[in-house]
């Protein structure tokens, strides 16, 4: 059976302050399910939704997955990163380098993503949610590789996916 991501979910306090944050970031609408609670829907043909789990527990550490963001301009990075510290991301250092064209960012509850310079290479031509990015660790890469698997996944914790025994991963050294 082929691995089908249909909804990236995110942790989320406040789910009200977090999904209008996300909106502008991705450039996606929000919509409500039947219980009032906010999801976004993609704009720009993303086969899937993002949608915001309630959690009381709050956020330790850097995200194992991050979301790479494209611009097409100079100015639209720049309108991009200050409409989003207006929403109440804020500028992170993760030992990203001065000479790199990316700015990071953490949302209002401190969730990692970046706001990519145009003409970046690495994701020329996609849309504005460029990438799903992981953290650099083997057992990341080969759960992202997986070409089938015995269950298919219907959602996917920015926290825990990597790190789901159930899943198999991390895999035993």
């Amino acid at each position: 059976m082929t691995s089908r991501l249909v909804s990236l979910v995110l942790d989320a306090h406040d789910p009200e302050r977090m999904a209008p944050f996300w909106a502008a970031a991705l450039r996606w609408a929000i919509v409500r399910d039947e219980d009032g609670e906010p999801s976004l829907q993609p704009a720009d043909g993303t086969p899937f939704d993002l949608l915001f789990e309630r959690v009381d527990t709050p956020k330790v550490g850097q995200n194992n997955i991050h979301l790479d963001l494209t611009t097409t301009s100079l100015d639209d990075q720049r309108r991009s990163v200050e409409e989003l510290l207006a929403l109440g991301g804020r500028h992170i250092d993760i030992g990203q380098r001065p000479d790199e064209g990316h700015v990071v960012l953490a949302d209002p509850e401190g969730n990692e993503l970046c706001i990519l310079a145009p003409g970046n290479n690495f994701l020329a031509g996609a849309p504005r949610l460029g990438a799903v990015n992981a953290d650099g660790l083997r057992a990341t890469g080969v759960f992202w590789s997986l070409r089938s698997c015995e269950v298919e996944l219907s959602s996917l914790t920015f926290e825990l996916a990597v790190n789901n025994p159930v899943l198999g991963y991390p895999p035993e050294p």
